[in-house]
C-alpha cells in the first residue's frame, strides 16, 4: 500500500473534495490546537460507522501502548489489526471514515515505537474552519503507484511543514523495573525551543535578501541597505526577523552575517556593487530535496572545539549537557570541561576521552541544525561517527550510543593503543590492494572513502614498509595521527569483551534513512544490535559504497555536522566520478566555534536551496515593516507552540507557497524520477522505514 502527497492548491482542488493533512507527530501540538474536543460517546464498532459525523476519531495500528497511542483523549479509538508497513491501514480506515461522513476528524497512528500519527480532515471541512493543510493525501492509484508511493509517510508530510525550531525525536521505550544496571536513567532532550527573545544563535544576525537575478539581488540590496541607513533606530534583529519571515526567498540568494549593524550594511554594500565579502555568502538555490547528515570519524578535534557555541546556542549546551549525563556512568572526568576546551580538562590525545567528545560534538552540532529546522531525510556516518549518526536518525537512543561509545574507546585504549598505526593513500582502493597483497599479512584497508582516497591500517612494522615503498613510488601518502590499527585485525582482540562490556542495545524504527558504511546500503535499523556496532570497529569503512547509494537515490545535499569537515571534500569527489552535482556544507572549522562561523554554514546551505528557518535566531523585539521591493510577500503564517509565528515557509520545497509554482514543481520532480526532491523520501522498495 502506498500513498500520494502534493500540495494544497489555492482554489477548488481537482478530484472532488481530497483528505488534507493538518497535522504531524513532532509538530508543536498541532492535535490540540486543531481538534476540537473529542465528542463522548461509545467506542467505535469495527466496520460499523459512528452515528456523529462531527466528532473525532482516533484509528491506531499495531501495538497499543505510549504516550502518542491516544493523542486526542476521550476520542472513541478504532483498533486496527498490524499491517504492512506499519501506519498503512489505520490511514486507509480514516480515508475511508472521512470520505464517507462517518467522521469529520480523524487521527491515523501506531503505537509501534516510536508511535506516530497524522492529524486528517476533508479540505472543505478544514477551509470552513479556517485551518491550513500542510498537503493533501490519497492513496496511490493504478496509474499513479508505480513513480509516486512513498516509504516513509510520516518523513514525507514533514517536507510540507515550515522550518520548526525544534523537531521531536522519536519517544524512548518506557523504562522496565528490569533494566540492566549498566542502562542509564532515560535520556534527557538534547535540544529544545529557544524562549521567546532568547535567540537561538547569540553573537551574530543573519540577514537573507534574494533576488530573480544577479541584477535583481543587487538591487535588493541597495534598496535594503539605503533604506536602512535612512532608518538608524530598526534595530539589527528586527531586521532580521522582518527579513526572514516577510518575504520568500527567490533563486538568487545571499545572506550577510555580522555582528553588528556596521559589519551587515557593509555586506549588504558589498552585495550591491558585487563584490565578494567575507561576510556575505551568495549562491544559486535549486531544488534541495531531503538532506544528507554525515559524522565524520576521529581526525577533526581540537582543544575548545566547542566552547564559542556552549556560550551562545542554548541547542548546542543543552545537548552538551545531556550527552555529559549519558556519559557520566563510565568516565571520571568532565565531559562539558572537555567539550569546552577549559583549563585542566581531560586531554584529547587519550581515546577514551576524545571519541566520547568527538561524539558528544557532533551530535550537538546536529542539535544547532535542527533548530533551524534542518533535519536530516538521511545519515550516514564513517567508522565511529556512525554511532552518532544511528542517535541523530532517531535509531539508537542516547543512553545505549553512550554506552557503545565508551565500551569501544576504553577497549581500544587497554588492548590496541600503541600497536598500530594508519595511512591515507591516494589511489583507489583495488590498486591499494594489489599492493598490499605482494607486501604480506599485518595490513589491511581500513576505509574506501573515495575513488582514488584509501585508508591502510595494520602494525607499525607493516606501515613503515608501505610508507617507503609507496613513496619510492612517488605516491604522496600522508600519516593518519592514529596509535592504534581500527579496521584491521588487531581488532578482532576485543571482539569478545566488548560484546560482553555493551551487552543488549534497543533500536527503533525511524523515519530516517540510514545508509551503512559496513555495509555501503541502505540498512533497516533492527540491525543495530551489539554485533553490528563490533563490525563497524572491524570491517572496512564502504564510504564511498554509501555515499554512491545515496547519491542513485536522488540525494544530493550533505551537511557535515562537525568540529572541522573532514567528509565534504570525499562526497564532492564521490559525486564527480559519477557525473552528479552535489552541495556539501560543513558546520564549525578548526579554531572558529563562534555564532559567526556557524550562522555561515547555515547560509551556505540555504543559498543552496535548503530551508532554513533564520526566525530562532533573531531574537526580535518588535515587529517591523521593510519595502517589499521586487519580491512577493511570504505566504500566511502559522503559529508555534510558543506563540511566535513560523513562516509556511520560503522555498515550495519546504511548504506551502504559490500553489501553481508548488504544484509543478513537485510533479516535474516526480516525473524525472528524484522522488528524493519530491518528497524528500526513498523509493517505495525500502519498505522498513516506519510509517509507510
Amino acid at each position: 500500500m502506498s500513498f500520494v502527497l502534493s500540495p494544497v492548491p489555492e482554489g477548488t482542488a481537482a478530484g472532488g473534495d481530497p483528505i488534507a493533512v493538518l497535522g504531524v507527530s513532532g509538530a508543536p501540538d498541532p492535535v490540540r490546537g486543531a481538534v476540537p474536543a473529542a465528542a463522548e460517546g461509545a467506542p467505535a464498532v469495527p466496520g460499523r460507522p459512528r452515528p456523529d459525523p462531527g466528532a473525532t476519531a482516533v484509528f491506531l495500528e499495531g501495538p497499543h501502548s505510549g504516550a502518542e497511542a491516544n493523542p486526542v483523549p476521550g476520542a472513541p479509538v478504532e483498533h486496527l489489526p498490524s499491517g504492512d508497513p506499519p501506519l498503512c491501514n489505520a490511514v486507509a480506515a480514516a480515508l475511508s471514515w472521512l470520505r464517507g461522513g462517518a467522521a469529520r476528524t480523524a487521527v491515523a497512528g501506531t503505537g509501534s515505537p516510536p508511535g506516530g500519527w497524522l492529524l486528517l480532515k476533508r479540505l472543505s471541512d478544514a477551509r470552513a474552519a479556517g485551518e491550513t493543510g500542510l498537503c493533501l493525501l490519497e492513496l496511490a492509484t493504478e496509474g499513479r503507484a508505480a513513480g509516486r508511493g512513498v516509504t516513509g509517510l510520516l518523513a514525507a508530510v514533514r517536507r510540507f511543514q515550515a522550518p520548526q525550531s525544534d523537531s521531536a525525536a522519536p519517544a524512548a521505550p518506557a523504562a522496565t523495573p528490569e533494566r540492566s544496571a549498566r542502562t542509564p536513567a532515560p535520556e534527557r532532550s538534547a535540544a529544545r525551543t529557544p524562549a521567546p527573545g532568547r535567540p537561538a544563535l547569540a553573537g551574530a544576525v543573519p540577514w537573507p535578501v534574494s533576488g530573480r537575478s544577479e541584477t535583481g539581488i543587487r538591487t535588493e540590496a541597495r534598496r535594503l541597505a539605503a533604506y536602512l541607513r535612512d532608518h538608524p533606530e530598526l534595530d539589527s534583529h528586527d531586521v532580521a526577523h522582518a527579513l526572514a519571515t516577510g518575504r520568500a526567498a527567490a533563486e538568487h540568494r545571499a545572506v550577510a552575517v555580522g555582528a553588528d549593524r556596521e559589519e551587515l550594511l557593509a555586506g549588504l554594500d558589498a552585495l550591491a556593487a558585487g563584490h565578494d565579502h567575507e561576510g556575505v555568502v551568495r549562491g544559486t538555490a535549486r531544488p534541495a530535496g531531503g538532506v544528507v547528515m554525515m559524522f565524520p570519524g576521529a581526525g577533526g578535534q581540537w582543544r575548545g572545539m566547542g566552547g564559542g557555541l556552549w556560550d551562545s546556542s542554548p541547542a548546542f549546551r543543552e545537548s552538551v549537557l545531556a550527552c555529559a549525563e549519558a556519559f557520566a556512568p563510565y568516565v571520571d572526568w568532565s565531559l562539558a570541561d572537555v567539550v569546552r576546551g577549559r583549563r585542566g580538562a581531560a586531554s584529547l590525545n587519550r581515546v577514551e576521552v576524545v571519541q566520547p567528545a568527538l561524539f558528544t560534538v557532533t551530535v550537538s552540532l546536529a542539535a544547532v541544525w535542527r533548530s533551524f529546522g534542518v533535519v536530516p531525510a538521511a545519515v550516514l556516518g564513517h567508522s565511529q561517527g556512525e554511532i552518532a549518526a544511528a542517535h541523530v536518525a532517531g535509531a539508537l537512543p542516547l543512553p545505549d550510543a553512550a554506552r557503545v561509545v565508551a565500551a569501544r574507546s576504553r577497549l581500544i585504549a587497554g588492548a590496541l593503543a600503541g600497536k598500530g598505526a594508519m595511512l591515507s593513500v591516494p589511489l583507489p582502493a583495488a590498486q591499494v590492494r594489489e599492493r598490499l597483497a605482494e607486501l604480506g599479512g599485518g595490513l589491511a584497508v581500513a576505509a574506501v572513502n573515495g575513488p582514488a582516497t584509501t585508508s591502510v591500517a595494520g602494525s607499525p612494522d607493516a606501515i613503515e614498509e608501505l610508507f617507503a615503498r609507496l613513496v619510492d613510488e612517488g605516491v604522496r601518502v600522508a600519516r593518519i595521527v592514529s596509535d592504534f590499527a581500527s579496521h584491521s585485525a588487531q581488532v578482532d582482540a576485543i571482539r569478545g569483551p566488548l560484546l560482553d562490556e555493551v551487552g543488549p542495545l534497543r533500536h527503533r524504527s525511524t523515519d530516517t534513512l540510514l545508509c551503512s558504511t559496513v555495509t555501503g546500503r541502505v540498512l533497516d535499523p533492527a540491525a543495530l544490535d551489539t554485533a553490528y556496532w563490533y563490525r563497524n570497529l572491524r570491517q572496512t569503512v564502504e564510504f564511498d559504497s554509501a555515499v554512491r547509494t545515496l547519491l542513485g537515490l536522488g540525494f544530493s545535499t550533505f551537511v557535515e555536522p562537525s568540529a572541522h569537515p573532514l567528509l565534504t571534500a570525499p562526497v564532492a569527489d564521490i559525486a564527480a566520478d559519477t557525473g552528479t552535482e552535489v552541495h556539501a556544507v560543513g558546520s564549525l572549522r578548526m579554531g572558529e566555534s563562534t555564532a559567526r562561523r556557524m550562522l555561515t554554514s547555515l547560509a551556505e546551505a540555504q543559498v543552496a536551496g535548503v530551508p532554513v528557518d533564520w526566525a530562532g535566531t533573531c531574537a526580535s523585539r518588535g515587529r517591523i515593516e521593510l519595502p517589499a521591493g521586487s519580491l512577493p510577500r511570504q505566504p500566511p503564517h502559522r503559529t508555534g507552540a510558543a506563540g511566535q509565528d513560523a513562516a509556511d515557509g520560503a522555498d515550495c520545497a519546504t511548504g506551502p507557497c504559490a500553489p501553481g509554482a508548488a504544484g509543478s514543481g513537485f510533479w516535474r520532480a516526480v516525473d524525472r524520477g528524484d522522488l528524493a526532491g519530491a518528497l524528500g523520501v526513498v523509493l517505495p522498495a525500502l519498505s522498513w522505514s516506519n510509517g509507510s
